[in-house]
């Protein structure tokens, strides 16, 4: 793999030369030289010292020979203390290219966007020169730092046309042939004895931790020291790649302090390489929210976050449901669990797998986050719960839920889990939002209402019957008398029977208007209540027919659920309970206390 590597860009015969328009001292009165900026290190850099910021200044690479070249890739920043030092130094914002062959100059200009505002990142810069033998570039534009007056480059690699760079690495192929895998194998030995003094130390060992990022970053010293005797200016980057062994061990050990490293690791290749470096640094930054960001007095009714108590819906909806002795039930979607509150909405009890570090959402990939539960499709276990409902019962502590897996999972009033089935469907779910999943309970039957589909089930898991939805997919869904259900189509709560049979709709206007999206639910005594968006609760006599209508917020809801018991309305969104009393709430303003 290492060897393959060093084919695709190649080196020259000779070193050829580099020089600056001024070489500046760093806060420790080091020399950044021009040098730094094409040895092969992101962890190093070339800075001007010229005063002024660096507008004007200039570094110029001269090669040995004529190559042709396709294009310049460029570091701008100061890297090795990321982000830290991309904000305290200065960085070029606009610079020119100027590539000398025998025909002329071949120039252009680029805009660079800031890293200290975006992060450190490549820049390629397409500049197309046959047979060039020289290359200069001019900062037009320079952003200064937020404390030092120095402006970065930390690398330039030039890179051939296709084709270009035959013959042109033997040296440094030669060398890494004779002795290249004996240098790997002692390479691993080093990292190992670091790895272990890490371990056998009470508080860890920042020296071996940092020496392990060093190489994680910019790879096993002894292939960088011949690349610099083998390998001309502008070409020693491509020649030099992350150390494999000391990522491993950046791996096992879980340390937050190595994202910086695996961020450069990622800088320094290309595709999926490049790709799985940068999955690796989001899934530490997941684990140092989980390991650091931890809150010890959580604020009742929710907050987003993955603590116990605490929800993650990322825009979607978070159902849920209240038992009869006031603990509410929630779906917590994004972090693959079901949590209970008390009837003071403090979290209390956590169904589903550990925290951990997830990035299963429906299915699909998406950036790395701390958890509430590992995702997984064991029993106990939940892949974005959609649903949930509580089960009758002495404790009220039984609930049955569904999740994006199709997976029905029946929780006793003990809490513990007494059985798991799976609903036949072709996909999952789709994640917009809205949900295309529901969950109902009715007389002991379980009706899963799955896309544009009503599917029947015992609670032992046992099939009933199934039918299509002629409306399609709702956007909620309703136990109501009579063994029907109320679905949510529009501005339309309309009525079906188990079997799919459609007897038609009820709301007839009874919403209103302005509002953009609705849910709805029953109490225990079967009356139908709605929660709108705008942060309106209403309650019906019938359906279509309102009783009460009242704001149980002055500000607008985001895909709202709701959930009654005795007059209490319980509406969940953008990750928070809000609890609200319907007879206060809706009683006239100048009535008496």
């Amino acid at each position: 793999m290492l060897a393959s590597a060093w084919l695709w860009w190649g080196a020259l015969a000779h070193a050829g030369t580099v020089k600056a328009s001024s070489e500046g001292k760093d806060a420790e009165g080091v020399v950044q030289s021009a040098a730094l900026a094409v040895d092969g290190l992101l962890t190093t850099g070339w800075a001007e010292g010229e005063s002024g910021g660096g507008k004007g200044s200039w570094l110029e690479l001269k090669f040995d020979k004529p190559v042709d070249v396709a294009s310049v890739s460029l570091w701008p920043g100061r890297l090795d203390l990321t982000p830290r030092s991309l904000r305290e130094y200065g960085r070029p914002s606009y610079a020119t290219l100027s590539l000398t062959t025998a025909t002329g100059v071949v120039s252009q200009q680029v805009r660079l966007l800031d890293p200290g505002e975006q992060g450190a990142y490549r820049q390629d810069v397409p500049v197309v020169a046959p047979g060039a033998t020289a290359l200069k570039i001019t900062f037009d534009e320079v952003q200064t730092g937020g404390i030092y007056d120095l402006t970065y480059l930390s690398e330039v690699a030039v890179n051939f046309a296709a084709g270009g760079s035959s013959g042109q690495q033997k040296a440094f192929d030669d060398w890494f042939a004779k002795g290249g895998l004996a240098t790997l194998d002692k390479n691993k030995e080093e990292v190992i004895a670091l790895f272990g003094r890490i371990q056998a130390a009470e508080f860890g060992d920042r020296d071996a931790l940092a020496e392990l990022m060093n190489r994680a970053a910019d790879g096993v010293p002894a292939l960088r020291a011949q690349a610099l005797k083998s390998v001309p200016v502008g070409f020693r980057l491509a020649a030099i790649r992350p150390d494999d062994a000391a990522f491993e061990a950046l791996l096992k050990l879980k340390d937050a302090n190595a994202i910086a490293a695996i961020e450069l690791a990622a800088l320094r290749s290309l595709g999926s390489e490049a790709a799985l470096y940068r999955d690796r640094a989001q899934i530490f930054r997941a684990y140092q929210q989980m390991v650091g960001g931890g809150r010890r007095n959580l604020p009742a009714w929710g907050t987003s976050g993955w603590e116990k108590g605490a929800l993650q819906g990322f825009g979607e909806p978070l159902p849920v449901a209240v038992s009869a002795w006031g603990d509410i039930f929630l779906a917590d979607t994004g972090n693959n669990r079901v949590q209970r509150f008390d009837p003071k909405g403090v979290g209390q009890q956590v169904w589903g797998a550990e925290p951990d570090v997830a990035n299963a959402w429906f299915g699909n990939t998406r950036a790395w986050y701390a958890s509430g539960a590992k995702p997984g499709e064991e029993s106990g276990q939940f892949v974005n719960p959609l649903a949930v409902q509580v089960l009758p019962g002495k404790r009220g502590a039984g609930f049955v839920a569904l999740d994006a897996k199709g997976r029905v999972t029946v929780v006793g009033e003990d809490g513990a889990v007494q059985r798991v089935f799976v609903i036949p469907h072709e996909g999952n779910v789709s994640p917009e939002v809205g949900g295309e999943a529901h969950l109902l309970l009715m007389k002991k039957r379980v009706v899963v209402i799955w896309g544009n589909e009503i599917i029947t089930y015992t609670l032992e898991g046992e099939p009933v019957n199934r039918g299509s939805l002629a409306d399609g997919a709702p956007t909620g869904a309703v136990a109501l008398a009579g063994g029907k259900v109320g679905l949510v189509y529009g501005p339309q709560l309309v009525l079906y029977g188990l079997d799919g049979f459609r007897f038609g709709d009820v709301m007839d206007g009874a919403l209103g208007e302005g509002w953009e999206s609705w849910s709805a639910t029953t109490d225990e005594k079967g009356k139908l209540w709605a929660v709108l968006d705008t942060g309106e609760v209403l309650k019906f006599k019938a359906p279509g027919v309102v009783d009460l209508r009242f704001p149980l917020t002055d500000w607008s809801l985001h895909v709202p659920r709701i959930a009654a018991y005795d007059d209490f309305v319980y509406v969940t969104s953008d990750d928070t309970i809000i609890r609200g009393d319907a007879l206060a709430l809706s009683a006239p303003k100048d009535a008496a206390p």
